[in-house]
């Protein structure tokens, strides 16, 4: 996710992330769709606004991306298609310097991650601001959702705005992208890595780990206001899952923060099982959404 230099996209392992009708059956809400513009700093960014049946306001979520050179229209695939189904509006935009947005994209490691995450973060409270003034969206009921790499931006643009009421990050790392970037080479996950290595050489030498650490997603994740719902792949061998929940605990008892985090057992990087199974873990994002008051009871 974090390292400039990796060939393979991490956003490839997301293609197939949400449930098999998701991804291939385009609700009828397809039809209810506007295309905008946001403006971030120095880029456009092209923005397609998703509406769910029915009459709004809507609560509504910008879809984060990962890292690679990821467009909306993918991110709505995945991702938006389920949340449509629960009722919530879903705000996708093409990365800048990719698609028709325009500025530049850029791979991200230790040196670079501070500067990129500050401005990736400024990307996606564009996202926010448009649906906020919007009357067709409940500004009381946004939020963000997030996958791999928007582990670290989607906190830090949380942190930054009272606007945002939800978090939800799918196979996001809680440790620095340096510490993520060391664990996915020993544990085999990056092209150049060292193969093979057992989960207690990998232990041991993840911990022996010095840096450079580059961004620290803590400070901000300890600074959100908003409630956040972390899903995690147990047998994830991109980002270290233990130390990501430990980070996370520590956290929420630390500075009472509304923090959940579900395991999905035997799940990758993409939330998906060896043998290629799906688990259906929407329905846990459902019940956060209901329980936190952003969709009603039944939806």
């Amino acid at each position: 996710m974090g390292d400039a230099c990796r060939q393979v996209p991490r956003w490839a392992c997301f293609v197939l992330l949400a449930t098999s009708a998701a991804c291939t059956t385009a609700p009828a809400s397809e039809r209810r769709a506007e295309t905008l513009t946001l403006i971030s700093k120095d880029a456009q960014l092209a923005a397609t606004l998703h509406l769910p049946e029915g009459t709004g306001p809507f609560p509504a979520a910008v879809l984060v991306h990962g890292s690679g050179r990821v467009g909306g229209a993918r991110m709505v695939s995945t991702h938006g298609y389920p949340l449509l189904s629960m009722g919530v509006a879903v705000l996708a935009y093409d990365k800048r310097g990719v698609g028709r947005s325009t500025g530049e994209y850029t791979g991200i490691g230790p040196g670079n991650s501070e500067r990129m995450f500050d401005l990736l973060a400024t990307d996606a409270l564009a996202g926010i601001d448009a649906l906020s003034v919007r009357r067709d969206i409940d500004p009381a009921r946004i939020g963000i959702l997030g996958v791999s790499q928007a582990g670290w931006i989607a906190p830090l643009a949380v942190s930054r705005s009272p606007r945002v009421a939800f978090a939800i990050l799918l196979s996001g790392p809680a440790v620095t992208v340096g510490e993520e970037i060391a664990y996915s080479r020993l544990a085999g996950e990056d092209p150049g890595s060292r193969p093979g290595l057992k989960d207690a050489e990998i232990a041991r030498e993840f911990a022996a780990f010095k840096g450079p650490h580059g961004f620290d997603p803590a400070a901000s994740i300890a600074a959100m206001p908003a409630p956040s719902l972390w899903i995690l792949g147990e047998r994830d061998r991109s980002l270290p899952v233990a130390e990501t929940i430990a980070n996370l605990e520590r956290i929420k008892r630390s500075n009472k923060r509304s923090i959940t985090v579900h395991v999905v057992k035997g799940a990758n990087h993409g939330l998906r099982k060896a043998t290629g199974e799906e688990p259906n873990f929407w329905p846990v994002i459902g019940g956060w959404l209901r329980d936190h008051g952003i969709t009603k009871k039944g939806a």
